[in-house]
């Protein structure tokens, strides 16, 4: 955090920044734990024109399969009906209230939760629900703080990105509109989500090496039953 300070106060004497949309991260990779409570992010930026800003972090991508359970011959099976694709995270923190604004990060949020197959707006509806319960689709307003009261231009907006948020690459995007809502420009950075402890590692198998974390579990699931058949028998 000490070089993005750095950094910035380099800047802006000399009027690099003047005209300009900047943004920059606390650190390129972080951590997050159970039941994260401290800011494990801080987002810096600098504008030196009025309107609106919106703070966007965008997590990595994620897919659901939506199946519908139904009898075939007489057994009871499950058939693919369609998927979702959404950000795993989706987080908008904006400057100052604007209904305009607001009407925008809904839609947004919304039109980027794609559904092949019959779409259905209830399910979306339900899963953004689900996601904001908890916390990692959120909107917020007005958590923009200034890091020298001598330059209102600079901000700074701290972050905490809970643990129930995927590994993986994050994309942080500082969007700037003008004062009717409409957009004018941004700017992108990135950096990589980890996690602590043993639920990291199981969680980084299960999503990079899927086939073997089936054959793992199902044999693990054989062994636990034939344990405890072996037991039961041993005690009756």
């Amino acid at each position: 955090m000490k070089s993005v300070l750095i950094f910035f106060s380099i800047l802006i004497p000399f009027g690099l920044l003047s005209n300009s949309l900047s943004l920059d991260v606390s650190s390129n990779k972080i951590l997050t734990k159970p039941n994260q409570k401290n800011i494990n992010l801080i987002v810096f930026g600098y504008n030196d024109d009025s309107g609106y800003l919106v703070l966007k972090v965008i997590g990595p991508q994620q897919k659901v399969i939506l199946q519908n359970k139904k009898k075939l011959f007489g057994v009871w099976t499950w058939s693919k009906t369609g998927e979702f694709t959404y950000p795993a995270l989706y987080h908008f923190y904006s400057n100052k209230p604007s209904e305009k604004i607001e009407f925008k990060i809904q839609k947004e949020m919304f039109d980027n939760i794609k559904l092949q197959g019959k779409d259905n707006d209830n399910l979306k509806k339900d899963l953004i629900q689900n996601k904001e319960s908890r916390g990692l689709f959120l909107r917020k307003e007005k958590i923009f703080s200034l890091v020298n009261k001598s330059n209102p231009n600079f901000f700074k907006v701290p972050l905490i990105i809970p643990y129930s948020a995927p590994t993986g690459e994050y994309t942080v995007v500082l969007e700037h509109y003008n004062s009717e809502g409409e957009y004018k420009n941004s700017v992108k950075k990135y950096f990589d989500l980890e996690k602590v402890g043993l639920n990291s590692f199981v969680y980084y198998f299960a999503h990079k090496f899927s086939f073997l974390y089936g054959i793992l579990s199902a044999i693990l699931a054989i062994l636990f039953g034939l344990g405890a058949g072996f037991l039961f028998r041993k005690l009756i």
